[in-house]
């Protein structure tokens, strides 16, 4: 495909680990794709998380397929390193993205579909929506009952302590975003952390061993959920140190799911008030699919779908929140959805029936090793080997 051209067998909407694993599949069946992006590089996403975030997969499973993350396996990535990581990878595979471009539009057409662009419109005969699992920050209706003498932000617009004035702060979400942030915040600030549902929690380590060891080998994370393994992996968790620890590293204190607020003080499900002057919501992200003209969402917004696949022929979604396990919105597991629907795309392409393409790197691929010829580039003070470019 030339630079100026606009048509492509398969679109792939969002170049994040999603997209570029859709994409790592699609070009290594030499199927003629493009991707487009909305931010301006690769990795873009993690560049704009809080400074001390670090992943809760160590680095042996924060890797896409065919590439190895750099460093040591067992040594927990800062979003800076997986910046680095996507930006390599987009490299080494040479993936054709087109960066700046959002797409605002997507409808049918006789031949396949059609795409709204900020650099004009996109025909596809097959297209693969992995927008991700993080579009929309949601924070609850009650904080507009807060004056606006109370600093608030979003998990997804916090950065470090200095952005919060002096005081109480109340972290509300007590998932792994709002259980890092309360821990960063607390060397500095007076915390609260306030947590609605009870939420499961599993340490880093047991015995040494990284804890998404046991949950690969035991394929409890790419298990469907409707199998009995997939059936214990739903709903959320918290992956490090536990509630009771965090008050007891870092003077953290607890409160109750937040239900009401007024002027600077916030009510919490047990009775207790605490007046605060600020407040990060860690409250998660909402989808926002409502750029999608193909009727394909259901009356809760969402995509309707079987693993991906939609009704609609060469319409498929990918690296969405519990869209097929609990690896689906995971970086290093969100391999075996991709194959799947690439699979898909390659017969449609070719005319056949459609794949069940799963998991792995293919035949002759061995995870951690380069597949092509060695090639090294520094990512984040780390040599990174990386496949020669064809």
């Amino acid at each position: 495909m030339t630079a100026a051209a606009k048509r492509a067998e398969v679109i792939v909407i969002g170049g994040g680990q999603a997209g570029m694993t859709a994409g790592y599949y699609l070009g290594r069946d030499g199927i003629d794709f493009l991707i487009l992006d909305a931010a301006p590089r690769a990795g873009q996403s993690w560049r704009q998380r809080w400074d001390s975030l670090e992943l809760f997969t160590p680095a042996r499973y924060s890797s896409l397929p065919g590439l190895r993350f750099p460093g040591s396996p067992g040594h927990y990535p800062g979003k800076d390193e997986v910046a680095g990581y996507m930006q390599a990878y987009a490299w080494a595979f040479d993936l054709p993205v087109r960066y700046n471009t959002r797409v605002t539009a997507l409808e049918r057409t006789e031949g396949g579909y059609r795409l709204a662009a900020g650099s004009g419109s996109y025909e596809a005969a097959q297209v693969i929506v992995a927008t991700g699992a993080y579009q929309q920050p949601f924070i609850p209706p009650i904080a507009a009952r807060l004056t606006s003498e109370v600093t608030q932000l979003h998990s997804a617009a916090y950065r470090n302590p200095a952005q919060i004035p002096r005081g109480q702060v109340l972290v509300v979400g007590a998932a792994n975003s709002g259980a890092q942030i309360a821990a960063d915040l607390a060397g500095t600030h007076r915390v609260w952390l306030s947590q609605g549902a009870p939420i499961r929690r599993l340490p880093r380590r047991i015995l040494g061993i990284p804890i998404h060891t046991f949950g690969d080998r035991l394929g409890l994370i790419p298990a469907p959920f409707d199998t009995w393994r997939g059936r214990t992996q739903r709903g959320d968790l918290l992956v490090g140190a536990s509630l009771r620890q965090l008050t007891r590293r870092h003077g953290i204190r607890l409160a109750g799911r937040a239900t009401g607020a007024d002027g600077h003080t916030i009510r919490f499900a047990d009775g207790q008030h605490l007046d605060v002057t600020a407040v990060v919501w860690a409250t998660g992200y909402r989808p926002d699919y409502s750029w999608i003209r193909v009727p394909v969402l259901g009356p809760d917004g969402l995509p309707r779908h079987q693993r991906g696949v939609t009704e609609y022929p060469g319409l498929y979604f990918l690296g969405m929140h519990d869209q097929y396990s609990r690896g689906s919105s995971l970086i290093h597991w969100v391999r075996h959805d991709a194959a799947y629907i690439a699979g898909h795309a390659r017969a449609r392409a070719d005319g056949g029936a459609p794949g069940t393409e799963d998991a792995g790197d293919g035949p002759g691929h061995r995870q951690g090793t380069p597949e092509q010829g060695p090639g090294q580039l520094a990512v984040g003070g780390q040599q990174i080997w990386m496949p020669a470019r064809a």
